[in-house]
């Protein structure tokens, strides 16, 4: 017994009777329900110090880069620090949020503002709601934390998330996509990503539940296709006309030139638009009256006066001026496989032709032949050759 009374005093064996580090037979102490005065100081204070070691280290790693990168973490910007997100207890099945997950962000980015530090400029909420969006008022609940993209199951639920696109902890001002997981399509994951459209592709690619009427985007842009918008890298065709301001053939874009919100005064971002698909600008993929807003999309980086003056094409005006076809009819926006100039036609109104041809054909330049059946607006054009001449119907046109 005396001997037992001298390991519960002797500090220097206090891991003896620690309930904390021992288990089982090896916890004396605990039995009785507390340590002795003198080694409860002890550790205690040996505790106290381990936790403001290891609150220092933390911010010396990470509170001066969040502070100089306008992050959630700026005392500047919001004075209480974690405390605007997070609560020592928090919402039920949360990271200790001090609201629902689904609910946490628009907490500060929604549409009341009460003019107080820390509340956000941005309405993100404003364009959520908007006819075409990303789900996340409806959806959000389904995200999990540290759950892996592309989805491997084709029953799982889609859904979006702030935290799929966003990491609230890393990002800045000016990069708001800073810190956020990746995929870059064909099997890489990314743990960093470094482009705009890793982010995209982690929902819109390989998912093996991608709705059926959605396309896979990563083999759309895929740099092996025959042409494709400069995603990933550089065009292949190297020669563009109608292109405006400072963009080349050599010019990288990025999703976010097309898709995003049609308020040009509002929040930026892929939240929502009135437009569909999220597109940032109006886009008729119905066939239609030519105007500068029925392909306003188009014509914020290619000239309109470039293609109906048939600069590139040399029947561009007379197919979508005179005839009312949409260049939804004859271009796929993301890329085709296997022909130049996004020529990839719309098959709810391209048929074959009456001699059984569906295709497209190189020649000179601006002067392709097509050999197709195409209807716009109740008008059959029927395009093949008769005799030796390239015709549309009973209309041949020498020398093409």
């Amino acid at each position: 017994m005396q001997n037992e009374k001298l390991k519960i005093v002797n500090c220097s064996r206090i891991t003896a009777v620690d309930s904390c580090q021992l288990s089982g037979r090896n916890r004396p102490a605990y039995r009785t329900g507390r340590l002795e005065p003198r080694c409860r100081k002890k550790y205690l204070t040996t505790s106290l110090l381990t936790v403001i070691f290891a609150g220092f280290f933390l911010f010396i790693i990470t509170g001066f880069g969040y502070a100089f990168n306008e992050t959630h973490l700026d005392s500047s910007i919001l004075p209480r620090g974690c405390g605007e997100c997070h609560k020592s207890h928090g919402a039920r099945a949360t990271v200790m949020l001090d609201l629902p997950k689904n609910e946490i962000c628009l907490k500060c980015h929604g549409t009341i503002k009460r003019g107080t530090r820390g509340q956000a400029k941005t309405d993100i909420l404003s364009s959520v709601i908007k006819s075409s969006n990303h789900p996340v008022l409806q959806t959000s609940q389904y995200h999990i934390t540290g759950e892996s993209f592309p989805e491997k199951s084709p029953s799982t639920q889609r859904h979006v998330s702030c935290y799929d696109c966003h990491n609230p902890h890393l990002s800045t001002k000016d990069n708001p996509l800073s810190g956020v997981r990746g995929y870059s399509g064909r099997g890489v994951t990314i743990n960093s990503i470094s482009n705009e459209f890793q982010v995209c592709y982690k929902c819109h690619s390989d998912s093996a539940n991608l709705p059926s009427n959605a396309g896979n985007i990563a083999q759309e842009f895929d740099t092996g296709n025959a042409s494709y918008h400069p995603i990933e890298s550089a065009g292949v065709n190297s020669t563009v006309p109608s292109l405006l301001g400072s963009l080349t053939t050599l010019s990288i874009i990025k999703c976010s030139d097309c898709h995003g919100n049609d308020d040009k005064a509002g929040p930026k971002g892929v939240h929502g638009s009135n437009y569909d698909h999220i597109l940032k600008d109006n886009y008729s993929m119905q066939s239609g009256s030519e105007g500068p807003h029925a392909y306003e999309l188009c014509y914020g980086c290619h000239s309109r006066g470039s293609i109906i003056e048939d600069e590139s094409f040399k029947s561009h005006k007379k197919h979508v001026l005179y005839s009312n076809t949409s260049c939804y009819a004859c271009h796929d926006a993301h890329g085709s496989p296997y022909n130049e100039n996004l020529i990839n036609f719309d098959i709810s109104i391209v048929s074959t032709n009456s001699t059984g041809q569906l295709n497209y054909m190189k020649l000179s330049p601006g002067k392709p032949r097509c050999f197709l059946n195409c209807h716009v607006d109740g008008v059959q054009y029927d395009h093949k050759i008769t005799g030796f001449e390239y015709c549309v119907n009973t209309n041949c046109i020498p020398g093409w």
